[in-house]
């Protein structure tokens, strides 16, 4: 009886260790087994120019993205885009009234690195991988001769952070949906805040500060596959 009453204390363990959990191939978590990823990418960029709209604010953007998961946690992206963008061309000799005098293209250069924090580490659930991700590059746009008011957009610092998800089709291909917010400052000339010379009497196109922080919308989709760790 005492034998008995053993073996069953002793099979309880293994039991209840049985019932625990589920069967892993019905787990909604995936391990990640590839670490490099290269792909491209598609966006749509929206912003409002600042309070004139004179830099470059809507159009549409692709480029090319390096990913390589330095660890479950966190992944290292390296990223170019090429965009055509819209600005508008403000005459500041002009009443405020007239003095956006044309709507034209500039086309601009991203290049940035990103940090991504992946929300479900080194696994999917359901295929999804959740993320943030804050973005430190340059913009670096072309000319525009149809400008003479003296406002110059060539060369800018960016920081966009970034809420997005990766969609995996299978272990080597995902699709990366995300949403971005892109920061960068703006200086406006002298000619912007002194009145009209066609009009002394009315105010100047500009009456706020010199400079100004802009925030832009960048929603971007992508396609990526993985190749071999370099190391």
């Amino acid at each position: 009886m005492r034998r008995a009453t053993l073996l069953m204390f002793l099979g309880i363990p293994s039991v209840l260790a049985a019932q625990v959990g589920h069967d892993p191939s019905r787990s909604p978590y995936r391990t990640l087994r590839h670490g490099q990823f290269f792909g491209a990418t598609g966006g749509l960029f929206r912003g409002d120019g600042g309070q004139l709209g004179v830099a470059p604010h809507h159009g549409w953007s692709g480029g090319i993205r390096y990913d390589l998961f330095t660890n479950g946690t966190v992944t290292l992206g390296f990223a170019t885009s090429l965009a055509r963008l819209e600005r508008v061309i403000i005459d500041p000799n002009l009443p405020i009234a007239f003095a956006a005098v044309d709507t034209v293209e500039q086309g601009a250069f991203f290049g940035e690195t990103i940090i991504q924090f992946n929300i479900t580490g080194g696994k999917t659930w359901n295929r999804l991988a959740p993320f943030v991700s804050a973005g430190l590059g340059v913009v670096v746009a072309g000319a525009t001769p149809a400008d003479e008011s003296g406002f110059s957009f060539r060369a800018k610092m960016t920081v966009a952070p970034g809420v997005g998800t990766r969609i995996y089709l299978s272990e080597r291909l995902f699709l990366r949906l995300e949403a971005r917010s892109v920061f960068w400052q703006v200086t406006y000339p002298a000619t912007f805040r002194q009145s009209p010379s066609t009009a002394p009497n009315q105010p100047p196109v500009l009456a706020a500060p010199a400079k100004e922080w802009l925030a832009n919308g960048w929603y971007v989709a992508g396609l990526s596959y993985a190749f071999r760790r370099p190391f």
